[in-house]
């Protein structure tokens, strides 16, 4: 969802939602006062639901509304396929003290389909039980699942990815059929779009089979979770018509336990889409990743006709003065999270899934619309199961609910275990979020507070500890980072420049990197962010198409440097304890240099953490002056004569790059430097494998050199005239490594000269 909201700025969004009619007959006194008399018959048991066994299943629903509730059942989940047919409906039994129907059927009903039909003031409505665990097509029908059968081969032996400390987590944000969409992908056809994607391993970029995608590439990037758009049941896709021209990010909750059928590979049985979504966990932790669900309880995908709303009308919901639907989500029906059953509702879902599914993390949607005490109440639930399970989520002030203390950024200390995404670094970083054009400190405009408050993960803003704080340039929200750049850069009347390579714009691209991943708190990325993705400049294509929003694997050839770069930071971070602590003790312990550049920014760490076995002393440095290199004094107390560059303008990651004496460093423009103390340095002796990056490299010599030769240029860069293609080849630059990187461009080109890749 959309990070601020500004006038305007929604109106792609309404479409979220088909239903926005107001609530005449009832002011919101008179909801408020109906609803805080039903939250007296709020329901504390857990067998909510369709509790199965193969000896009975008994159905229980939450509708004190009601004066009438029925079960019907159903051979399939649709009336459309073969065998449709409705096998009984039978009336339900009301407790008038917790005001639950409910019903026991005897004998194994096992994958049979069933909805209630509720009346409501003399109106009756068939809805899908809004804690269904299995669905029939499209989600209209709810079905009695045995979850045991659903898992795959192994599945008791699955272990979560569990970092020590939420500040550990370096996250990919990525949606399902964004993944493997691109045929070139060399991820399977019949996977395509699919959660099975994830569990094909050793996948190759088509025609260079050195180029890993997919679950291989995570692998060798480094990344510890991806989080997944959302992949609840959602309302906006037909899902008879998989891996069509339909596409949605998902933002529109139908059926909130229940996996999304049209990422299944058969989303007409309700076994199906379960077993694949564990099977897509596993294969991710089996690769050492873990899994952040992208939950979206802010809202559902519509009002009158939800299976909340239906069952217990009005309550579920919050409304204006004049009873109409609240709407500071931007989608015409916030739920009430203060509720005492939605609040119910909402813990036992994310429970739920994060028991049955193994799910690692939760990462909340629009998160400053839920009350304190409800997320709460989640991290202590999914205490129970594990207390390092991620939580983080969009703590933007959106509005006012009157009596309730919203899990906004002031007010996110207040939740422990719970971080909130850092806007502030962001647009430091890249500029106005909403302004495609605004520039911000990358691309040379301004000073660095901005960019130093982020560094700092917001202690001196809102933030406790940078325990509390997500840091990041893009999400899928808005444009992409190497989007955003062009359109401040080079202008928007020139849609071709977005797919382009532009030097000037990955140095950018580079330090804005530079910046997120030596900053404190959790760090968090776009999926393709690191390979330069484009989306053509759109800003909101959660229903453009899916060759728009697909990643484009073979920007690794095109930007593979970037990727390098990216995957040394990676490294960086996981091998210097201070990047990732979770307590102000590094924060307190910084020396930030004061007598800079107005364009640079330089900071001295001591690792009070692990000096025994990690480096001592790290500087990192940011100039974004974008027409000159600066000499920087080096600042701090007990500063060491000598020092070892691990990250320059053209490399990044653990290895030497260069040694310095003294206390003066020259950063070249647009670029971050990072030095570690030589004798910590020599000391802890850290490594890190760097062929992946090499291979990035060598990759994307070669396809720069054909580029070259596609236009004519081939004899010019024969002979050495027009070397820019080839000088990206330095990951080590100035080594012999870097050397050899350059020379195996040179020879890469020379070696393909009129032969097919493989």
């Amino acid at each position: 969802m959309f990070k601020k909201f500004i006038t305007g700025v929604l109106t792609a969004m309404v479409t979220f939602s088909t239903v926005f009619c107001p609530v005449n007959a009832e002011a919101e006194d008179n909801i408020n006062a109906k609803s805080a008399e039903l939250d007296k018959l709020a329901y504390s048991g857990d067998d909510l639901g369709a509790a199965y066994t193969p000896q009975k299943t008994t159905f229980k629903v939450w509708s004190p509304t009601a004066s009438e509730v029925k079960l019907n059942l159903y051979k399939t989940g649709s009336d459309d396929e073969d065998g449709a047919e409705k096998i009984a409906d039978s009336a339900m039994n009301y407790d008038k003290t917790n005001g639950v129907w409910s019903i026991t059927v005897e004998g194994d009903i096992k994958n049979t389909y069933y909805t209630y039909s509720v009346t409501n003031d003399g109106v009756t409505n068939e809805v899908v039980d809004i804690y269904a665990k299995a669905a029939g097509v499209n989600g209209n029908r709810g079905m009695v699942v045995d979850l045991s059968h659903t898992n795959p081969e192994n599945w008791s032996q699955d272990k979560r990815v569990l970092p020590e400390k939420q500040t550990e987590a370096i996250v990919w944000e990525v949606h399902v059929r964004d993944f493997s969409n691109q045929k070139e992908s060399g991820i399977s056809r019949e996977h395509s779009g699919k959660y099975l994607a994830f569990t094909e391993d050793g996948t190759a970029l088509e025609g260079c089979d050195t180029t890993p995608t997919g679950l291989a590439y995570l692998k060798k990037l480094g990344v510890t979770h991806v989080q997944i758009n959302p992949f609840y049941d959602f309302g906006s896709i037909d899902e008879t018509k998989p891996n069509g021209e339909e596409y949605n990010w998902g933002y529109d909750p139908k059926n909130y336990n229940v996996p999304e059928g049209s990422y299944s590979t058969n989303p007409y049985d309700g076994n199906v889409r379960i077993n694949e979504v564990k099977q897509m966990v596993q294969a991710l932790h089996n690769a050492g990743i873990g899994v952040i669900m992208d939950v979206v309880y802010n809202h559902t995908y519509t009002l009158d006709d939800s299976y909340f709303n239906l069952t217990v009308p009005n309550y579920y919901y919050r409304f204006n003065e004049d009873g109409s639907p609240a709407n500071n989500s931007g989608c015409g029906n916030d739920t009430a999270s203060e509720r005492a059953m939605y609040s119910k509702f909402m813990v036992d879902s994310v429970y739920y899934w994060a028991s049955e599914y193994h799910i690692d993390g939760f990462r909340f949607d629009l998160m400053g619309l839920h009350d304190v005490d409800t997320m709460k109440k989640i991290r202590e639930k999914l205490n129970t199961i594990d207390k390092r399970i991620i939580m983080y989520g969009e703590a933007w002030d959106l509005g006012y609910v009157e009596g309730v203390d919203l899990a906004v950024q002031k007010n996110i200390s207040k939740i422990d275990g719970v971080a909130a995404f850092n806007d502030g670094i962001r647009d430091a970083i890249k500029g106005d979020n909403f302004e495609a054009v605004g520039k911000g400190y990358v691309q040379g405009k301004g000073g660095t507070v901005g960019i130093e408050d982020g560094v700092m993960a917001a202690t001196k803003q809102w933030a406790e500890t940078p325990a509390d704080t997500v840091t990041y340039v893009s999400c899928h929200d808005n444009m992409t980072f190497y989007d955003k750049l062009t359109a401040s850069v080079l202008g928007t009347k020139d849609p071709s420049l977005y797919r382009k390579r532009n030097e000037q714009l990955v140095q950018m691209n580079k330090l804005g990197a530079a910046c997120v991943l030596t900053s404190q708190g959790m760090s968090f990325m776009l999926a393709g962010e690191e390979m330069a993705r484009s989306k053509d400049g759109d800003h909101n294509s959660y229903v453009s198409s899916p060759t728009l929003n697909q990643i484009d694997w073979q920007c690794l050839e095109k930007y593979g440097d970037l990727t390098a770069y990216y995957k040394g930071l990676i490294d960086l971070r996981k091998s210097y304890a201070p990047f990732t602590d979770d307590t102000k003790t590094t924060i307190d312990n910084m020396t930030v240099f004061k007598n800079t550049d107005t364009k640079v920014l330089g900071f001295m760490m001591t690792n009070k953490l692990t000096a025994d076995t990690q480096w001592d002393k790290v500087i990192c440095i940011f100039n974004a002056n974008t027409d000159k290199n600066v000499e920087v004094q080096l600042e701090g107390e007990n500063l060491p004569e000598n020092w070892v560059v691990v990250v320059n303008n053209v490399s990044a990651g653990v290895e030497k790059l260069k040694e310095i004496e003294g206390t003066k460093v020259t950063v070249p423009s647009t670029s971050a430097m990072v030095l570690v103390d030589k004798e910590s340095f020599e000391k802890a002796n850290i490594k890190a494998d760097t062929d992946f990056q090499q291979t990035l490299i060598e990759n994307t010599a070669h396809e720069a050199a054909t580029q070259l030769s596609t236009v004519g240029e081939k004899r010019l860069a024969k002979r050495g005239k027009d070397h820019k293609a080839l000088k990206i080849a330095g990951i080590v630059a100035g080594t012999a490594a870097g050397v050899a990187a350059v020379a195996a461009g040179a020879v890469v080109l020379k070696k393909k000269k009129g032969k097919k890749r493989k």
